[in-house]
């Protein structure tokens, strides 16, 4: 369980979050939602330790979560991954870069390493990539391989800030459904995302989001007034009765 309590988070007197009270429980896939600017990737970097916390408190299964961190790896996929296409490595090798903390220094990594990364390729079914170098992938694929790279450290959370973000409509679907599967199998799955169509279909809990909490329930219990508290009047509520 990840337990957050009175958290307030603010950069150069703006204030990001105010007065955040959150229990995401195991097991669970988790979407967060809001507007842009709305602080859900700061909320991750948070609970993550990437931001120092100014005010309240994070736990992770009952341990503060900085102490959590320092004893168990978390499963991590960015919103974005900058690199040179250019660069000479191979799926193989961004997976087992997932992997470099458990090296010693100078260390190299092993056979039983080569071996943990190419199963987590395979649970994101990207095994025949292994030897392929990471500039010729396209973006579908290297979202996968990317996913394979946070998934091999066999942590029991997987976050993820927008991982739809460079894929089309049916790579979106393809890509949440290999999330439920991993959901299903026993990883508790947080996600930040825009595409409300994707979540109401594959996450079971949604977190509303905009500086404030304006929800965090059950996926099925949200509604158009909490949409339009978390979005604004921006949002327009389309409901089909099928």
């Amino acid at each position: 369980m990840i337990r957050i309590r009175g958290l307030s988070f603010s950069i150069d007197g703006l204030t990001i979050l105010e007065d955040i009270d959150l229990e995401i429980a195991e097991g669970e896939f988790v979407a967060i939602i809001g507007p842009n600017g709305a602080g859900k990737s700061t909320l991750l970097k948070l609970v993550l330790g990437f931001l120092p916390l100014p005010s309240g408190s994070i736990e992770i299964d009952g341990v503060p979560h900085l102490d959590w961190l320092k004893q168990h790896p978390v499963g991590y996929l960015p919103q974005r991954e900058e690199f040179d296409r250019r660069f000479p490595a191979s799926a193989l090798d961004l997976v087992l870069m997932g992997l470099a903390g458990d090296l010693p220094l100078g260390a190299r990594f092993g056979e039983r390493h080569r071996q943990r990364a190419l199963q987590a390729l395979r649970t994101t079914r990207t095994e025949a990539l292994a030897k392929k170098p990471i500039g010729s992938l396209s973006g579908g694929e290297l979202q996968r391989v990317f996913l394979a790279r946070a998934l091999v450290s066999d942590s029991k959370y997987l976050i993820l800030d927008e991982p739809e973000a460079s894929l089309d409509m049916p790579g979106t679907q393809s890509f949440f459904a290999l999330l439920r599967e991993l959901n299903q199998a026993g990883k508790t799955v947080i996600t930040v995302s825009h595409d409300l169509q994707t979540l109401s279909e594959y996450c079971s809990f949604l977190v509303c989001l905009n500086r404030r909490l304006h929800c965090h329930t059950q996926t099925d219990l949200v509604n158009s007034e909490i949409m339009h508290k978390t979005f604004g009047e921006a949002v327009r509520i389309i409901e089909k009765d099928y």
